[in-house]
């Protein structure tokens, strides 16, 4: 296990600023996932801690030792890339050991982990099959066998599922868990999916044009987003522009407190924080939509000032659409200049 950080890294392309100055420390052993939509930098900032990108400017350390300017091949990491990248002429056996023999091993010894290496990954039984012979997610395991093999102390994933479907994707990012669970390897995984993030990693580095806007664990990026682009980028959010007047705010008619100067700012609330009460006055928000999805229900509903409520329900809820129900909150963040200003938790 080793540790992995980064020293006011940052990268130019040309003019073009595609890494601000950052920062980022990584334990042993501990998985992170650079997050956020495509060209927010996470792909850049992997490639340059792989080797395959030299930094502008900054520092890349692996157990204190820099290694901005080292080869990819004299590294102690290894990469799994979106495409595979196997030879298609050899077998998958001779696929994963191909780094070993450059590595001089003899040929007992470049079995033995091979063979280990494909017990990790559950391919036993396919190291005289060729790649075209293999599925997509058979093929993505040898890849990561292929890594995994070399014994690197930091292990980089670029969106590694992305080309799988949504099943075998599920599937295949809980074995890699599991994986390096087991191993402790520390590891640095590149996606845009949220679920994919939220799922399997330690902590979430957000990255958005060329910065990260937040780092922390799952729990505390989704329940306490710290700039509006996490808040709205992660999971779905009613992102709500109003004016605070007297420490408060009316929005859809819903009162929001907010003790403060007066003037513009932005509330977030998340689906599942609203709740909708019967109205028999025929007053509040109007659902105008119901999207059944098995355990919840996804609910859409317009207030008279046009305020538009995302409310996340049990199924088992009463709500009907074009009935008219009142929309109570019990969590909300206020944010004014892209800075978290109040936030209200459940007691």
């Amino acid at each position: 296990m080793s540790t992995l950080e980064l020293e006011n890294v940052s990268k130019q392309f040309g003019t073009m600023a595609a890494l601000e100055p950052l920062a980022l420390r990584i334990a042993d052993g501990e998985l992170v996932c650079l997050l956020g939509p495509s060209g927010s930098g996470k792909s850049t900032l992997l490639r340059i801690i792989g080797g395959f990108e030299m930094p502008t400017g900054g520092k890349v350390l692996i157990d204190g030792a820099d290694v901005a300017r080292t080869p990819p091949e004299k590294r102690p990491t290894a990469m799994v890339f979106q495409s595979h990248a196997l030879w298609g002429h050899m077998t998958v056996e001779g696929n994963i050991g191909f780094g070993l023999k450059l590595r001089g091993l003899k040929k007992p010894e470049i079995a033995a982990k091979v063979d280990a290496a494909l017990r990790l990954v559950g391919l036993a039984e396919y190291g005289k099959r060729h790649p075209a012979q293999l599925s997509g997610g058979q093929r993505q395991r040898v890849a990561i066998a292929r890594c995994l093999v070399l014994e690197p102390k930091i292990l980089l994933m670029d969106e590694p599922f992305a080309s799988l479907d949504q099943h075998l994707r599920d599937r295949l990012r809980e074995e890699v868990r599991q994986i390096q669970r087991k191993l402790g390897i520390t590891t640095v995984f590149v996606t845009h999916g949220q679920d994919e993030a939220l799922s399997i990693a330690d902590r979430i580095a957000v990255m958005s044009m060329g910065r990260i806007e937040q780092v922390g664990t799952p729990a505390e990026i989704y329940t306490h987003p710290q700039t509006p682009f996490v808040a709205g980028f992660i999971g779905d959010m009613n992102m709500m522009k109003t004016t605070v007047q007297g420490g408060a705010a009316l929005i859809g008619g819903v009162r929001f407190d907010a003790p403060m100067a007066d003037g513009e700012a932005l509330i977030a609330v998340r689906p599942e924080d609203v709740t909708l009460m019967p109205s028999r006055d025929g007053e509040g928000a109007r659902v105008r939509r119901i999207v059944n999805y098995g355990a919840v229900l996804k609910i859409e509903a317009e207030a008279a000032d046009g305020a538009v409520w995302k409310v996340q329900t049990l199924k088992d809820v009463p709500v009907t659409e074009g009935g008219f129900y009142r929309p109570t909150v019990s969590r909300h963040i206020v944010f004014r200049d892209d800075r978290v200003v109040h936030r209200v938790d459940p007691t």
